[in-house]
């Protein structure tokens, strides 16, 4: 366990200096929603979260901060906020630390335009002040396509948000992503997917992975 510990620290280190705001994360987990999605979407992929590169009091200088919406709920987040199954914010090192599966970086192909980004990043600022809640019905309609029978989608909506809906919105805001796409249907698979994304290159590897 130590040295898979090292070895995704050693990983991580060396992409660290490249990350950059609006770069994506992708993650596979062990636990049992995990599997869950993963076996939903056809992917390895079961969660996804956004760099957001920032400058924190305190001593700390430049940080690769991580945001999210995960069902995560215990402790407290970079801003020391107590953590509710929702909208987070992490030291990126530190979720990988305590993640139970693999991780990927995925970079944007190019910089975020900065009226997009200063755009974006108030956005995720105003989800993760006020707590927004995580969404666990419209990840089941976007992950199981509980609502394809009907021929009804997801509609868009964000006062609760899941994880690769926060990502899509926020990309969205950011002009690098299509307007149109309703970011309510995407899965964690559709995000490492967009086109704006270079290849996912992996920054924690754990052997039970599938």
């Amino acid at each position: 366990m130590r040295n898979r510990t090292q070895s995704s620290l050693e990983l991580y280190e060396k992409y660290r200096p490249q990350m950059k705001t609006g770069d994506v994360i992708g993650f596979s987990g062990n636990t049992g929603f995990s599997s869950i999605i993963k076996w939903a979407t056809g992917s390895i992929y079961s969660h996804v979260g956004m760099v957001h590169n920032t400058r924190l009091s305190g001593g700390f200088g430049d940080s690769v901060l991580l945001i999210e919406s995960t069902t995560e709920s215990i402790g407290v987040d970079a801003t020391n906020n107590q953590l509710i199954k929702g909208v987070q914010l992490h030291w990126l090192s530190k979720r990988l630390l305590m993640y139970d599966g693999s991780v990927w970086w995925a970079p944007l192909k190019q910089p975020l335009p900065q009226e997009g980004m200063e755009e974006m990043q108030a956005w995720l600022r105003q989800t993760n002040n006020q707590q927004v809640r995580y969404d666990r019905t419209q990840v089941m309609g976007a992950g199981l396509d509980l609502f394809e029978r009907f021929k009804v989608e997801n509609r868009e909506s964000f006062s609760t948000l899941f994880c690769s809906e926060l990502v899509t919105k926020a990309l969205k805001i950011a002009g690098v992503v299509d307007s149109n796409l309703n970011a309510s249907e995407q899965t964690p698979q559709d995000v490492m997917s967009f086109e704006c994304l270079e290849q996912a290159l992996p920054i924690k590897v754990t052997s039970t992975d599938s």
